[in-house]
């Protein structure tokens, strides 16, 4: 039986209320009570959870919650930054081997921060994927002489 060993990888920026940028947050959650280089950056260990990020047909901005154990160093990201409003995260995904060594498969994805909750042991910090799909009442735009010059009247347009 095969095990699956991933690793992620928690890149926060975090801005207050005022909208200047006040920290930066960067944690793995695989390595216990080690610190790993990725991308020539530093993440300590933080013992956090990542789930609910989903997909629909009608392409809605996916949520994602990040649960962390209700610590004073995440207490104080959320009082550093604003709630997690606004907050940009990059969630990392790498694959590791059976020596726990890197692969080459890894996968990102962005976030922006929309807010948060606590409780006694619990902080979840909730996203929304920072891209989201066009809906159908997006404007449309049409060929016309202000976007392209002037249009041939016949059908001899050739599109390169």
């Amino acid at each position: 039986m095969a095990t699956i060993r991933l690793a992620q990888f928690f890149d926060l920026v975090v801005f207050n209320d005022s909208g200047q940028r006040v920290g930066r947050h960067r944690y793995q959650n695989y390595f216990v009570k080690e610190r790993k280089e990725f991308l020539g950056r530093r993440f300590d260990f933080a013992p956090f959870r990542v789930e609910g990020s989903s997909a629909s047909l009608t392409g809605e901005n996916t949520l994602l919650q990040v649960l962390f154990p209700a610590e004073d160093i995440v207490l104080q990201l959320l009082e550093q930054g604003n709630g997690n409003r606004l907050s940009l995260l990059k969630l990392t995904y790498r694959w590791l081997n059976a020596n726990e060594q890197f692969t080459r498969n890894e996968y990102s994805e962005n976030y922006v921060g929309v807010g948060a909750s606590f409780s006694e042991t619990t902080v979840e910090l909730r996203f929304r994927a920072s891209m989201d799909s066009v809906g159908a009442e997006f404007p449309r735009r049409t060929f016309s002489k202000n976007l392209v010059g002037i249009l041939p009247s016949n059908a001899d347009i050739v599109l390169q």
